[in-house]
């Protein structure tokens, strides 16, 4: 069990713990919106970013939910520079988000709502028009996708590949034009436990 260091307190790490897990079983709050005990590490959203110091001096940023502990780490969960990073990574995550919290399902249980409020709290830097999306895609006939909310966090699609296995959902195109679309062979319209993304998802993207 190696001992580490976070915001100078000691703890006593589990052997193959990441960072925010060890952080988590401790009550030392990181915030985070792609990563699930019960799914694979993305790394996707950046919102995790911690401050590890170098003992030689410095140190550098890193995510906390693909960082294994080490024993002697030294991490800041809460720095001016942490907190800083997370802001810009707020910039971008709702760069592109309608801000449509009046009427989204999700308004008062969104962390990404939560998130903005903690770190950014701040007007969009953009002076250019929101790329729009589509707005109800239906990925089945239960469920619908707004693509103008989703942050890309891929646990919907993980979720179909590692849980329910019916690989019913993915991301296609890149940058800007991602969008979740579901599989061509209407597996996900026969998967038994896909209304499960719609609490899994971060957002209020899901239907």
């Amino acid at each position: 069990m190696p001992e580490i260091f976070i915001n100078g307190r000691a703890i006593m790490a589990e052997d193959g713990q990441t960072v925010l897990e060890a952080a988590r079983a401790h009550d030392i709050f990181i915030p985070y919106f792609c990563w699930h005990p019960s799914l694979s590490i993305a790394g996707n959203c950046r919102i995790c970013v911690v401050e590890v110091e170098d003992p030689k001096g410095g140190g550098w940023m890193e995510i906390a939910c693909n960082m294994p502990v080490t024993p002697g780490m030294r991490v800041n969960t809460d720095s001016e520079p942490v907190r800083a990073r997370r802001k810009q990574t707020l910039e971008l995550i709702t760069l592109n988000h309608p801000v449509d919290c009046g009427v989204c399902d999700k308004a008062g249980e969104c962390m990404l709502q939560d998130h903005h409020y903690a770190y950014n709290g701040a007007p969009s830097a953009s002076r250019d028009p929101k790329v729009r999306a589509t707005k109800f895609f239906p990925l089945s006939e239960r469920i619908t996708l707004d693509n103008e909310r989703c942050i890309l966090c891929s646990r919907c699609v993980r979720f179909t590949r590692e849980v329910s296995h019916s690989n019913g959902l993915g991301i296609e195109s890149r940058g800007d034009h991602s969008l979740i679309r579901p599989s061509g062979d209407g597996a996900f319209g026969r998967d038994a436990y896909s209304d499960n993304v719609i609490d899994l998802c971060p957002v209020g993207a899901l239907l």
